[in-house]
């Protein structure tokens, strides 16, 4: 049996004895309390517990209530991000029990419950933090919590809490900040973290050298094993599993796993051991093409090196996949036209959803509007065949989900890197094999659509033949836009998922229009 750990908020009418009763119960029923916390308001006890359990947490809420007449409310959830409402309805009336829960809950669940608060709840409880759950809370936060940490907080509370991070990290939130804050912040860090900040700040945030990491062991191609692991003891590194070695001039030689320091002889120098790395990056590469490169060489440490070949930094592969994720985010929402969100949902104000959103509908709306003066033109053939109306929203929406699925298919080639946009023969591979699938595809559904078509429009052959030419016109041509869409995104510099599913939808139902009634004005002989 699998446990899983929960939250269980219990409202409940106070009496003696009540919190002894209701841990019983929860024994009874196969919890393992953790810990528990609680606070009486107006004779009304507020419970909170953290257990393990094996069954699902709505069941154990009702047979709690069911078994204890004095519980008003009971509420679970598996601790994450689900728990985010049970854990503010608890924090919501002594905001100052946070400090407790900040031991036994993860400082990002402590984000999500913080966030479902009012925004003047909010700002009091940064300041009831702690500098290490503060930072990691900056961390885990987009742009709009961190500033409302900064209008909440004085500088050098928020320089306390990003002096606990590394390096790497504390760069990371700096970048969050509001540029004013951000300054004051900076002079109240110690000299040296202000050094090595500055060579992370001074990359561009979506570069590799923005989230590479400096606390890594460096030492010379001529050390020994011994010293190698003597400095791993001493030291305080946040990459402990890999060593990087350099020559005289800091040029990168190669990197050394752990684990083979540890099967060699101490007096064995490491350039003997040093493995060349399958690939390097610039730190100007930007980090999510450093990302897919980890990925396709199936490595977890990528170094970063200057043009001459000096070592800077290493990309870790967690962070590889933060921004893989983050990422993704962004293509969802492209997908759905809409510009990359700054902040969480709960700190958007409706002005900020209407920023997203508006720019792609507007101009969807635009592209959209040239298919009714396209059908306006068609008037009269409409009206003389009217059931030519009725197969428009089927070619429309087929030819939108077949260049839909093509463009996905290829956007998640390029950022594999199974394919390039740089290669002749790569693209030139897409169209060849794009159209030999769609030609077959197109041939299937076309047959389909005469047969259809000449079911319902009274057995007539002319038109099963145009909706059937119809359909296999703008199914090839779906495809094949589709798929050369991203890659012209890709080398033109633009993010391909930018070419969403509604524009390519957009764009095809102007083509198919034109296509359709063109057509059956021709095959049907109406002019």
């Amino acid at each position: 049996m699998t446990l899983l750990r929960l939250v269980l908020y219990i409202e409940a009418r106070d009496r003696p004895g009540l919190l002894a009763e209701i841990m019983g119960v929860l024994r009874e029923l196969g919890a393992n309390i953790i810990t528990n916390f609680g606070y009486t308001v107006d004779d009304t006890a507020h419970l909170l517990f953290i257990i393990d359990y094996g069954g699902e947490p709505d069941e154990l809420a009702e047979a709690v209530a069911s078994r204890i007449r004095e519980v008003v409310e009971a509420r679970a959830a598996e601790l994450g991000a689900g728990a985010a409402e049970v854990l503010a309805e608890f924090i919501r009336d002594r905001p100052g029990i946070i400090s407790l829960l900040e031991f036994y809950v993860e400082p990002v669940d402590l984000l999500d419950a913080i966030s479902v608060l009012p925004e003047d709840e909010r700002r009091r409880i940064y300041g009831l933090l702690t500098p290490g759950t503060l930072a990691s809370i900056l961390l885990h936060g987009d742009e709009g919590v961190a500033g409302e940490v900064a209008e909440a907080l004085p500088a050098d509370a928020i320089a306390r809490a990003i002096a606990t991070l590394p390096v790497e990290d504390a760069g990371e939130v700096l970048r969050k900040l509001p540029e004013e804050a951000r300054n004051e912040v900076l002079r109240r860090l110690p000299p040296e973290v202000r050094r090595r900040l500055a060579e992370l700040l001074r990359y561009p945030p979506e570069t590799a050298g923005a989230i590479m990491t400096t606390s890594v062991p460096v030492l010379r191609a001529d050390d020994t094993v011994a010293s190698a692991l003597q400095q791993l003891r001493s030291g305080s590194y946040t990459i402990r599993d890999t060593v990087v070695v350099v020559d005289s001039e800091g040029r990168l030689v190669g990197l050394v796993p752990v684990d083979a320091l540890l099967r060699a002889q101490p007096g064995d120098q490491l350039e003997k051991l040093a493995l060349r790395p399958r690939a390097t990056v610039s730190p100007m590469v930007n980090r999510e093409e450093a990302a897919r490169m980890m990925l396709r060489y199936d490595i977890s440490r990528l170094p970063v090196v200057s043009n001459d070949g000096r070592f800077l930094g290493i990309v870790a592969l967690e962070d590889a996949a933060r921004i893989l994720a983050e990422e993704a985010g962004e293509d969802i929402a492209k997908l759905a036209a809409m510009e990359k969100p700054r902040e969480r949902y709960r700190y958007a104000s409706p002005l900020d959803l209407v920023r997203l959103r508006l720019p792609w509908l507007i101009l969807i709306y635009l592209m959209e509007s040239i298919t009714a003066s396209i059908i306006k033109g068609y008037e009269d053939l409409i009206a003389r065949v009217a059931v030519l109306a009725a197969f428009l929203p089927l070619i429309m929406d087929t030819s939108g989900n077949v260049g839909s699925q093509s463009s996905s298919m290829i956007i998640r080639a390029l950022a594999l890197g199974e394919v390039s946009e740089r290669s002749r023969i790569d693209v030139a591979y897409i169209v060849l094999k794009e159209l030999a699938a769609a030609s077959t595809i197109a041939a299937i559904l076309s047959s389909i659509g005469f047969t259809i078509a000449y079911i319902i429009g009274g057995y007539n052959v002319r038109l099963g033949l145009a909706i059937a030419a119809t359909l296999f016109i703008v199914v090839v041509l779906a495809d094949l836009i589709g798929s050369l869409l991203p890659i012209l995104a890709r080398r033109l510099g633009a993010d391909p998922a930018t070419l969403s599913s509604p524009l390519i939808t957009t764009i095809m139902d102007v083509t198919v229009i034109a296509v359709y009634f063109t057509l059956a004005s021709k095959m049907l002989g109406i002019t």
